[in-house]
């Protein structure tokens, strides 16, 4: 029994650790440092953000929540032409019994953005389509009893959406996954970090977390950037950006995220996803895309 309580206890003190290390080298605005000597606690702030589950949720929650969106996708040769454009307008609803049906209202198409058949010519576009949509209609179905196999490429896809869904936590990728725990004590030391008094765009009175790559060491790290906002009253998290990088023999990408979310009486969802950057995956071509996906509920 004693065994199994301190099996429980050890990632909430391994956590508390790192914040303690965290707050003792992280640079304070004056809003904040004056925060601070007024009760705000700088622990306990970081820690919400360490444990932040929201944005996954937010992410998953897409896909049985109803809402309209318009989206467009860029994809642009090395020298910067674009080759291909894809834009359209989706809506998804629900149609009972937890089941959502996702339906096409308009599509624009140039270049070769598609194959024959209408099949992706681009491995981008098809693992956001993965990600976010899924088109037709789908019903909530149970647990499968035995785990699902999947190919060496397939299992790289499912951690890199770990990766994109949140960022700063360990996934499973050879030669890159310890180096996205930027919250493990070993990673500190690679990165800087802040906590600023800022409004967001609507106004909103907003602490916002930051942790940046020090340039002095470029291969220790793939998140060279991660910032984070959270709403002063509630500390919910409301918006985030993030710059991955690597390069090595698995994978090659530089990658800018920009997710902003918002309270539905559906649960806190992704009012904008924004994608700028360049991939190669194994056995894959280069690929350089500029992305924008907004919803509205």
């Amino acid at each position: 029994m004693k065994q199994i309580l301190l099996l429980f206890l050890f990632p909430i003190w391994a956590q508390a650790q790192v914040a303690d290390s965290i707050a003792t080298r992280i640079m304070l605005d004056t809003e904040v440092v004056v925060a601070a000597k007024k009760g705000f606690d700088v622990k306990k702030f970081i820690e919400i953000v360490q444990a932040d589950s929201v944005f996954e949720q937010a992410f998953h929650r897409l896909r049985s929540v109803p809402y309209e969106s318009t989206n467009e996708f860029h994809f642009f040769s090395r020298k910067g032409k674009e080759k291909a454009s894809y834009e359209s307008q989706v809506t998804q609803k629900s149609v009972g019994d937890g089941c959502v049906e996702m339906t096409l209202l308009s599509e624009k198409v140039t270049g070769n953005y598609y194959k024959r058949k209408k099949k992706h010519r681009y491995y981008t576009a098809k693992m956001f389509e993965r990600l976010f949509y899924r088109k037709g209609r789908h019903c909530p179905s149970p647990k499968p009893t035995t785990p699902v196999e999947h190919s060496r490429m397939e299992k790289y896809v499912q951690q890199l959406k770990k990766l994109i869904y949140n960022p700063g936590k360990e996934v499973n990728i050879p030669l890159i996954g310890h180096k996205t725990a930027i919250f493990d004590k070993k990673m500190l030391q690679y990165y800087d970090f802040r906590i600023q008094s800022r409004r967001y765009k609507d106004d909103t009175p907003c602490y916002v977390f930051t942790a940046i790559a020090k340039p002095k060491h470029p291969n220790k790290t793939v998140i060279k950037y991660l910032e984070m906002w959270l709403d002063k009253a509630e500390l919910g998290i409301i918006s985030k950006k993030y710059h991955l990088k690597t390069q090595n023999l698995a994978f090659n990408f530089d990658i800018n995220m920009d997710v902003d979310l918002i309270e539905t009486p559906n649960g806190i969802v992704p009012s904008k996803i924004k994608y700028d950057g360049q991939w190669k995956a194994p056995m894959k071509r280069k690929e350089i895309a500029r992305f924008l996906l907004t919803f509205e509920y």
